[in-house]
């Protein structure tokens, strides 16, 4: 079905679609004559003989896949408010009930369905032409804002046709969310009628709705009729904004339409669209990700001269990118491209490719970077430290990441918890737990306040390595300052205390974490616990944690234990399996 979306004007073109057949065209024309001249007295026709109006074309008509009928344009002088749009083919109506999965037995009972969901009465007869001719305009916008209230969009829509069949303007808020409904469930081909039906009687969408439907119409690759709607945007009396013109570029370039999409976003800056960085940004990184950088750098040149230039933004994007993929060739054409334009890198650009180096290891190259930037108005700052001391730490070059901890310190820059919480992984994950440990205390004696992730490295790392004790040192103080221990803490714990045989201490922390804690446990701490409890052949231990278990929840499945059970059989421990469910029966725990 063909769409357009015209701007509000006196002399209104109407919509006709014709049977296939000549004499369903005669029934159809007389009718909308007849219907014209009973319904709009107050905006009287000016065409003598519906068979001699001349057919326009219409300069914003967009094709979006619909029926096929047959459409011809008539132009009839009327008011603004009085608008007909002729009944669809039979043909096109069974098409789309077919599409919109309803039955004319539905279609039948629409009457009573509205009179059923409103305690007020609306004395209507629901005819073969369609309308509610005995209703008011009010009456059937209160039965539009319903249909639109319980998401009845098909039966909305047909209220909307009925409602033009009547020359009644239907709610134009109800409209909106009609429009925006059906695009979410790809039926863009009716949220585009009614979009045209919204502009023709004088309302006036907002940027949002159109962006919604123009979004729509590029999912389902209607990219010519989503820019012959934003042309039609300004028209309507809403110009497009940023949203607008990014959805679309951003389609172009998923479907493959690289230059289009270029020369779309030139066309826009000639016909006065302001030059948006955003938008600019987000086409030349998109060039750079599907073309290359050499071709960005040529589209940057072009759009110059239509006014529209780069800024840092732009070009970190571009070095973002680059760096990513480790191709500091194209990284260094966009440097300097950036230092002929008459700008210098900040303290971003210096970060993102420090962070880049660091990644791949390219240690000189970041000295380099370092000596430069400290002779720039651009010298490193807290997060540059931190970009290299994570990356040395992740290398295992742990000695050279607490040198910059030094030199950080002595420029005057007070390390944050990135920092520390950084260094704590890797003292941890190199097994120097004394180190770990003191520079946790030294945190909490500065009043620098561990964070809770800063207790959980030092606790998992100290678990993992077996040092329960150490472990529960840092526990205590965590439980005594702050903050309190949540379900990662008890894990790593548990964990740790079985890893380390202890499962006597697992058991009594894991009774008084529960009865305790405002967190709750996770099942799979009590999981392993059993699984290491049926290993060391201790199943009344075992029974002891499921009771445990099912206490700690309020609605426990019992299938969960059955569960329970079958993981212990199948790791191979049958008998313990067999035993552990004999007493879960006993207790009325398993089923």
């Amino acid at each position: 079905m063909a769409y357009s979306v015209l701007p509000q004007k006196s002399m209104i073109e109407v919509l006709n679609l014709h049977r296939t057949n000549s004499v369903s065209n005669q029934s159809d024309l007389s009718y909308c004559t007849t219907h014209y001249s009973r319904t709009c007295s107050r905006a009287p026709i000016s065409c003598s003989r519906v068979g001699y109006c001349k057919t326009q074309s219409n300069p914003w008509r967009t094709e979006i896949n619909g029926t096929g009928a047959r459409l011809s344009l008539f132009r009839c002088k009327v008011h603004q408010a009085a608008v007909c749009i002729d009944r669809t083919t039979e043909d096109s109506q069974q098409q789309e009930q077919k599409s919109d999965g309803k039955t004319t037995s539905s279609e039948k009972k629409f009457n009573t369905q509205i009179h059923s969901n409103k305690k007020s009465s609306y004395p209507s007869t629901f005819s073969h032409r369609g309308p509610y001719a005995e209703n008011d305009e009010k009456t059937n916008n209160e039965i539009l804002q319903s249909l639109c209230c319980r998401g009845k969009l098909l039966d909305a829509v047909k209220m909307v046709d009925v409602m033009t069949r009547n020359s009644q303007i239907p709610d134009f808020p109800s409209c909106i969310k009609l429009i925006r409904g059906l695009t979410n469930v790809d039926r863009t081909d009716k949220a585009a009628k009614i979009l045209q039906l919204m502009v023709m009687t004088g309302g006036v969408p907002d940027v949002i709705t159109y962006n919604m439907f123009i979004g729509g119409l590029c999912r389902k690759r209607h990219l010519s009729a989503a820019v012959d709607v934003l042309e039609g945007m300004s028209l309507s009396g809403c110009p497009p904004d940023i949203i607008t013109f990014n959805t679309i570029i951003r389609a172009m370039f998923d479907h493959g339409k690289f230059d289009e999409a270029v020369d779309f976003w030139k066309d826009q800056l000639r016909k006065g669209c302001p030059p948006y960085v955003i938008t600019y940004t987000i086409l030349i990184e998109l060039v750079c990700q599907h073309i290359g950088v050499a071709r960005a750098l040529e589209i940057m040149d072009d759009l110059a001269v239509e006014g529209c230039y780069p800024d840092l933004v732009t070009y970190n994007s571009m070095v973002n990118l680059t760096c990513k993929k480790g191709d500091y060739e194209d990284t260094s054409l966009i440097v300097c491209n950036l230092l002929s334009r008459g700008m210098e890198p900040n303290a971003v650009t210096y970060n993102t490719l420090l962070h880049s180096l660091c990644t791949y290891g390219c240690w000189e190259e970041v000295d380099e970077i370092l000596v430069f930037m400290n002779e720039t108005s651009n010298p490193p700052t807290v997060i540059t430290y931190n970009i290299l001391i994570n990356g040395l730490c992740k290398h295992g070059l742990l000695d050279r990441a607490i040198d910059f901890l030094v030199e950080m310190i002595s420029h005057d820059y007070c390390p944050d918890i990135i920092t520390y919480n950084t260094l704590l992984r890797a003292l941890c994950k190199e097994e120097m737990i004394d180190e770990a440990v003191e520079i946790l205390r030294w945190l909490g004696d500065r009043g620098f306040s561990p964070t809770l992730i800063t207790y959980n490295i030092v606790i998992d790392g100290l678990a993992k390595l077996g040092f329960m004790e150490k472990t529960m040192e840092v526990y205590a103080c965590m439980v005594e300052r702050g903050p309190r221990p949540d379900d990662v803490t008890y894990r790593c714990l548990i964990w740790g205390f079985c890893r380390a045989d202890l499962v006597g201490e697992a058991i009594e922390l894991l009774h008084a974490i529960g009865s305790n804690s405002r967190r709750r446990i996770r099942e799979n701490c009590y999981r392993f616990l059993i699984h290491r409890l049926c290993q060391m052949k201790e199943v009344d231990s075992a029974v002891r944690v499921v009771e445990m278990l099912t206490s700690s929840r309020s609605k426990y499945k019992p299938a969960s234990c059955s569960n329970i059970v079958q993981g212990i059989y199948s790791s191979g421990m049958k008998d313990e399996a067999t035993e552990l469910q004999q007493k879960l029966i006993e207790k009325k725990l398993f089923k």
